[in-house]
């Protein structure tokens, strides 16, 4: 059936084409299965950091309201850069 072909090139043309069939393969099974797995695990990885990340902020939010809940109206105002007017309980 091959006959055309010399000897000398059935084998190396032989393994081109397995080369070429296995390839193939991976290549389905990479779009098939192995990229979106991957793409799913990274998506996680994102939302999973992006929690955490949200978790940070609002324990600090927490310390922080903690802080000023403690302050004088007084206070407040001299540290947001006022002048209390005692007088008048005001911040200018």
């Amino acid at each position: 059936m091959l006959s055309f072909i010399p000897d000398s090139l059935k084998l190396p043309a032989a393994a081109l084409a397995g080369a070429l069939a296995a390839a193939s393969i991976l290549i389905v099974i990479n779009a098939v299965w192995w990229l979106p797995a991957a793409r799913n695990e990274g998506r996680d990885a994102e939302r999973t950091a992006a929690l955490q990340k949200s978790m940070e902020l609002i324990k600090e939010r927490g310390k922080t309201n903690a802080e000023i809940g403690k302050l004088s109206p007084a206070d407040i105002c001299r540290r947001l850069g006022g002048v209390w007017v005692p007088s008048d309980n005001l911040c200018e």
